[in-house]
């Protein structure tokens, strides 16, 4: 479960590398200011267009010893075919021409004037990365609480990853193990386009306000296609039912009994990919909390590019502020 150094290509990494779509610095610092996921999100193309189709294996062929002129059964794993989409999320900013061009940098103002936009992309991704369901919106795709969904004990079933932290009715949160790589959890984009949110410069344009009249503005356009695949569901875990409202109080779930649970379920699985933890901000003060206690081995204050991070067992705490504390149980 690698942590720092990852040789990963992230979302952020592709990001930066776009000429095309004129994704300025800027604009990529303003979105990793506001979600943590495009530190470590790992980005693939589609394999068919807009879809993406991954094979999952979930039966291993039998093998048999035999004996000298003794022959042996043919066999076969067994499989089954996932098909992901990815979704269109678009937005359209302007400004007044006249004011804009009062400005020494235009341009910049622009950005500026258009950060409540990329802010409110970038929490409609980060939302839909966990909670995202092609049920209540076809236009987009499934998250990961689709997923994982359920509670099972079977160790070969993915509800064996849902580890249930005791809650009951809507007052609940989630902590997740997430997995990054080609062999687990990735983000998808179309095949043959840019990944990433992109930005056209529409330049001056005609607007009309309430009245109908004219005047002029500057017009860009912010595009982001984007998609989830969770290739190995065995190297991602959901410590689901934690109920906030009994975070102080002496029947509160015990979450580093639950996540060394959650870690042992994951860790021979996770091994090729680079494994975070996220979890909300009432959550993460509470586990801060419990990692100033010098008696607490697991939980540990650490630096990580020269940040102060809550790691657990070398893994790092980040808090992602879409993980919300309403939650329906899970069983």
């Amino acid at each position: 479960m690698a942590t720092v150094g990852t040789t990963y290509l992230t979302l952020k990494d592709k990001l930066a590398q776009t000429t095309e779509g004129q994704v300025t610095s800027t604009i990529i610092d303003l979105l990793s200011q506001s979600n943590v996921l495009l530190e470590d999100a790992v980005v693939r193309e589609c394999n068919e267009g807009s879809t993406h189709k991954t094979t999952v294996r979930n039966g291993l062929p039998d093998v048999e010893f035999r004996k000298f002129y003794q022959g042996v059964n043919a066999s076969k794993g067994e499989y089954t075919q996932i098909t992901d989409t990815t979704g269109m999320l678009e937005v359209y900013s302007q400004v007044d021409k006249a004011l804009a061009d009062l400005e020494s940098s235009p341009d910049q103002f622009r950005i500026n004037e258009a950060q409540a936009f990329l802010e409110s992309m970038n929490n409609t991704v980060q939302q839909n990365i966990f909670y995202g369901s092609k049920k209540t919106n076809p236009a987009g795709f499934d998250g990961l609480s689709v997923r994982y969904n359920k509670i099972s004990q079977d160790p070969a079933s993915l509800g064996y990853r849902v580890i249930d932290a005791g809650g009951k009715g809507k007052t609940n949160t989630s902590v997740w193990f997430i997995t990054w790589g080609d062999l687990h959890t990735h983000l998808l984009y179309p095949k043959g386009s840019n990944a990433g949110l992109l930005h056209e410069n529409k330049g001056a344009q005609t607007a009309f306000d309430a009245d109908g009249k004219m005047y002029e503005v500057y017009r860009d356009h912010y595009k982001w296609d984007i998609g989830l695949t969770v290739r190995d569901f065995r190297s991602t875990a959901r410590i689901a039912n934690i109920d906030v409202t009994k975070l102080d109080g002496s029947d509160c779930a015990d979450l580093i009994k639950l996540m060394i649970c959650a870690y042992h379920r994951i860790k021979r699985f996770a091994k090729t990919g680079n494994t975070v933890i996220y979890c909300n901000e009432t959550i993460q003060a509470h586990l801060h909390l419990q990692a100033v206690n010098k008696s607490n081995v697991n939980l540990t204050m650490d630096n990580v590019a020269g940040k102060p991070v809550v790691t657990f067992l070398g893994i790092p705490v980040k808090c992602a502020d879409q993980i919300v504390n309403t939650e329906n149980a899970v069983i």
